[in-house]
């Protein structure tokens, strides 16, 4: 998968001038400061150049994540949509995929460094004219804004346990119909959308994404985790900065998705690459009778060479 054409421009406009060494450079500093800031809440990209350089090596996969997590969402979610938040926004990749959807009347993009909102607000000028930034921080601010649609992406895990809570029950609050969470495909990930499903659950939340039922999840989090993937197609610099002969990259995520009223789940889904052999196939399913093994053959005639085509994340 890749990003729109749109994007790509833009991106390649605010670079016009940057050396690569440079943004490489930035790109790995960037890269370590996320992974030993883990719930510790501390500025990573202050600086403008560090946006620029995380606008190349992070925005590409943020987008893709979030455009996946919205092509299943609709798939059973069909609920007007007039105004959202993108909470903790970046540059604004979220706000670029939800787009590929629809058109919401207005989209305020809320994101805590100055840097973020000024490469964000560079990156669409002249492509969206519903879209206002704000200055925004999800723990010391007051969210006085309510949207149709809540989405935070890759912002709950930089937050201490303490505020991970405080911060999930704001954006509810501020939710009028869909609030959408997406986190890190890891282990530590996945514990917090797990917690934020246990949260909200107890608040009357209705699960809309992945999860096939609104009861307990069945999987322990403390000997695995529930994650998805996207391919993501690397740029030339993009392989630079992230060190990778490849042309691309799998970025492994974590989701959920709940609404305000109840809605339709799908009734399976898998969970993991399923196991393709000669002749069958083995799949891990998430139901509503708690996690499934199932093993398809050529007995199963079309169905078996539908399942054949699967993979973690679609649904039965």
């Amino acid at each position: 998968m890749d990003i729109t054409q749109e994007l790509k421009e833009a991106i390649e406009k605010i670079i016009i001038g940057t050396k690569h060494k440079n943004i490489i450079e930035e790109s790995q500093s960037i890269s370590k400061k996320y992974r030993e800031n883990d719930g510790k809440g501390k500025k990573i990209v202050t600086k403008q150049s560090e946006a620029v350089a995380y606008s190349i090596s992070r925005m590409p996969a943020t987008y893709c994540v979030v455009y996946t997590v919205f092509s299943k969402i609709f798939r059973n979610y069909n609920k007007e949509i007039k105004t959202v938040l993108d909470v903790g926004a970046g540059t604004g990749a979220a706000t670029w995929a939800l787009q590929e959807f629809l058109k919401p009347q207005k989209i305020m993009c809320l994101e805590r460094e100055q840097a973020m909102r000024d490469i964000g607000k560079q990156l669409m000028y002249n492509n969206f004219g519903n879209v206002e930034w704000n200055e925004f921080d999800l723990i010391s601010d007051n969210l006085n804004e309510k949207a149709d649609l809540v989405v935070t992406s890759y912002v709950i895990n930089e937050l201490s346990e303490e505020n991970r809570r405080k911060a999930i029950e704001k954006m509810w609050e501020a939710t009028n119909g869909l609030l959408v969470i997406i986190e890190p495909g890891t282990p530590e990930g996945f514990k917090h959308i797990n917690e934020a499903r246990e949260l909200l659950l107890s608040k009357n939340a209705n699960v809309v994404v992945p999860c096939s039922h609104n009861g307990k999840c069945p999987i322990n989090t403390q000997e695995d985790w529930c994650s998805f993937y996207v391919r993501v197609a690397r740029s030339g610099i993009q392989r630079q900065a992230k060190k990778g002969e490849l042309g691309y990259e799998d970025e492994k995520f974590s989701y959920i998705a709940f609404s305000k009223t109840p809605v339709a789940v799908e009734p399976a889904r898998i969970l993991r690459h399923p196991q393709i052999n000669s002749g069958y196939v083995k799949v891990k399913l998430c139901t509503p009778n708690g996690l499934e093994e199932k093993t398809f053959s050529k007995k199963d005639g079309e169905f078996y060479k539908k399942i054949r085509k699967l993979d973690a994340g679609d649904t039965i």
